[in-house]
């Protein structure tokens, strides 16, 4: 299915208004999860286990089973919709918003990639690496690879020893003028420009 936006969705996933949907058929039983746009996080807000409408119809488990529920791939519709919101324009992660990259070779993206990382520090998240990971569909070693490469490279930070906390005076300078987030952040005291 293609939105109206041209947004491809996969198999068993719809949009309905302010609604991502996800369907799919589980041992008999018929599964929705339900994304609301709206809503200040990527997961789902709801989700229905009815069963087939012909009630004599064979299920595969003897009503909601644990076994059943344990089958649900949760992570998997996560995944799937996070990265549809973020393709729909309608993420909760700045850091998805920001900046989605796949790929950091030039400067430029090295430097977006710190901004991305210093943000979520400076929201206070444990494990910034992590959160980059997931929003842009990489592993943790990739991410965390690029991250100390960036330090390396000059546009990251932070006491020794340490994570790295604050975009260097280097990054600043290659996001001066990128228009992805519209301010940078400063390596004193981490304020935006426009918070000073």
């Amino acid at each position: 299915m293609t939105t109206a936006s041209g947004v491809d969705l996969p198999e068993g996933w719809s949009l309905d208004g302010e609604r991502l949907v996800h369907e799919a058929e589980l041992n008999g039983w018929r599964l929705t999860v339900v994304n609301r746009l709206d809503a200040p996080w990527d997961g789902p807000t709801s989700l229905c286990i009815e069963p087939p409408d012909d009630l004599g119809a064979e299920v595969g488990t003897d009503g909601i089973t644990a076994e059943l529920m344990r089958s649900i791939s949760l992570a998997e519709i996560r995944r799937t919709t996070k990265d549809l919101r973020a393709r729909l324009g309608r993420s909760t992660c700045e850091a998805t918003t920001a900046a989605r990259l796949s790929r950091v070779e030039t400067e430029q993206e090295y430097a977006l990639m710190a901004r991305a990382y210093v943000q979520l520090v400076q929201q206070g998240y444990r494990s910034p690496v992590t959160r980059l990971a997931s929003a842009w569909g990489l592993s943790r070693n990739t991410v965390s690879g690029r991250i100390r490469r960036a330090r390396a490279m000059g546009f990251l930070d932070g006491p020794p020893g340490k994570p790295a906390d604050r975009l260097t005076g280097k990054a600043r300078r290659h996001l001066e003028g990128d228009d992805g987030h519209g301010d940078s952040v400063h390596a004193g005291d981490g304020r935006r420009s426009d918070e000073r």
